[in-house]
């Protein structure tokens, strides 16, 4: 039998065991035989950095992936998955309402928010009968239904800004501060996370968030709720900035010699912010945005990536150890492209985070479920919009029908159809945009310098700067997956056909909105 017939086989006993037990419920299911789902959601994770991958650096595969690969390994791996923004606040608002978000003007930082409107996943299947946790980070840019509890979450433990310290997250951590005299943290966020709708804060004085997330997912799935499914969005905040907050146990594993920064030294090792020495923001430029670069920086994301990976290992374990396993769903994405701020790699893309080059929205997302999805690489166009409906047609929902997303389950019988016939990306008032159809995709106006890097005995070191063109660029991303060569005077009508799908795109689009404009 060819992998394309036991894809079709495989696809049709999925439709047979969702849709043929009519007895059971209009939509084949009773209360108790639902799939559980565990979304999990990493954050700023490099294209090539899982082992699984062939063009994955020597470094990660070095270190290795074992869980992340696992769940590729018995599962879809899409290798054309696009979030719907470059950065992360606007992207986690279309994967959970499975709309471009656009559409209420959320196109970039401090805009349109997450209104009270908008159907989420986990309000979707609550009212399926599920038991929905919010675990890591929310953020929303404001909007009525920015809290989790507000959005469809029964429970909720995490931190609602962009960013989070990995281990500094006791109201002591906060009051040392204080002693010194400062008074605005800006990006320097520290302190106890918070807790549920009362937005009580929790406080751990010796935590590490990769490690109390899982705590906290861990704890859910081992509840006794007589049958309930259970919906948990893990989202954690690895591997986002500070990569460099290293716990001592993973700076040993990877090589990175485990001595607090002394600001009287010339020592790299361990960075914290020294209010006395340098402004907060000045900080977070020189140490979140690549103004120094750091010798330990590939080796300070490799540690957070090993320590994301043990812990999916964690709670994958335990999904198995309480015969959950089977019969749950797994999802893993990133919200967006890796970024060159914490080493990351994107081979074979070009760009990183904050940009519309492949390096920013192309993402890594992978569908487990043994028992009914294909375990197969697909390389439809896809998009994380398509995870709502997805889970909607696999768990028997309904699916609304105002979703820009589409279920993925006709792209598990079949890989060569085309799921979306183009998908389109914008930075608001700016004329900043790119749009994808088939092979070919059009960027308007992207052009992007930053500081660079390269590798000299391990360490990072000063390098080329990275950059993406500005104007009018047209590739063929079968052919150019890494976008250096130019089409557009070969091929105008091309850009003009291109030209006319974002336009027509743009028109069903909300302008930018203010986050509280939307209420």
């Amino acid at each position: 039998m060819t992998l394309r017939m036991r894809r079709r086989v495989l696809f049709l006993l999925t439709i047979i065991i969702i849709g043929g037990n009519h007895q059971a419920s209009a939509d084949g299911f009773t209360h108790d035989n639902r799939p559980n789902v565990v979304l999990i959601v990493v954050d700023d994770l490099g294209y090539a950095d899982m082992s699984f991958l062939s063009q994955a650096p020597q470094d990660v595969k070095a270190i290795g992936t074992p869980a992340i690969d696992l769940l590729a390994e018995k599962g879809a791996y899409f290798t054309n998955a696009y979030s719907t923004a470059p950065i992360c606040s606007p992207s986690r608002a279309g994967l959970i309402t499975g709309r471009y978000q656009q559409r209420w003007g959320n196109y970039w930082y401090n805009e349109g928010g997450l209104p009270s409107n908008e159907l989420t996943i986990p309000q979707a299947l609550k009212k399926l009968g599920y038991n929905t946790k919010k675990v890591g980070k929310t953020h929303m840019n404001g909007g009525a239904a920015e809290y989790p509890t507000d959005h469809g979450f029964d429970e909720f433990l995490g931190f609602m800004h962009h960013t989070w310290d990995y281990i500094r997250l006791s109201e002591k951590d906060v009051e040392a501060y204080k002693a010194k005299g400062v008074e605005e943290f800006g990006c320097q966020v520290i302190g106890p996370l918070v807790k549920n709708d009362k937005r009580e804060e929790v406080s751990y004085e010796n935590g590490f968030t990769t490690e109390i997330f899982t705590d906290e997912a861990i704890e859910f799935v081992k509840r006794d709720r007589g049958g309930q499914p259970f919906y948990i969005q893990l989202s954690y905040n690895a591997v986002h900035q500070p990569t460099y907050v290293v716990p001592e146990k993973y700076a040993n594993l990877v090589g990175i010699p485990y001595t607090p920064f002394d600001r009287n030294a010339d020592k790299w090792e361990f960075p914290y912010w020294e209010p006395t020495d340098m402004k907060h923001q000045e900080f977070h430029n020189q140490w979140g945005h690549m103004g120094k670069i750091y010798p330990y920086g590939r080796k300070a994301y490799l540690a957070q990536l090993k320590a994301l990976d043990d812990n999916i290992r964690r709670l994958y374990n335990t999904l198995d150890e309480e015969g959950k396993l089977e019969n749950t769903i797994i999802i893993f994405i990133s919200d967006n492209g890796g970024t060159i701020n914490t080493y990351s790699d994107n081979t074979p893309l070009r760009g990183y985070k904050y940009m519309f080059g492949e390096g920013g929205i192309r993402i890594p997302m992978i569908i487990s479920w043994p028992q009914k999805i294909p375990a197969a690489k697909f390389h439809n166009l896809v998009s994380s919009m398509d995870l709502f409906p997805t889970l909607l047609a696999l768990v028997g929902g309904s699916i609304p029908e105002n979703l820009d997303g589409k279920s993925l389950l006709p792209v598990f019988n079949n890989d060569s159809i085309q799921h979306h016939l183009s998908l389109c990306w914008a930075k608001g008032s700016n004329k900043i945009w790119a749009v994808r159809k088939g092979d070919w995709k059009l960027t308007s106006n992207c052009d992007w310098e930053h500081r660079g890097f390269k590798y000299e005995d391990g360490l990072c070191v000063e390098g080329p700067d990275d950059y993406y063109p500005g104007g009018t660029n047209l590739f063929n991303l079968k052919e150019d997956i890494g976008e250096v060569t130019n089409l557009a005077e070969k091929y105008p009508e091309k850009v003009k056909e291109l030209t006319g799908i974002y336009k027509n795109w743009k028109r069903a689009m909300s302008r930018p909105q203010k986050a509280n404009d939307n209420q």
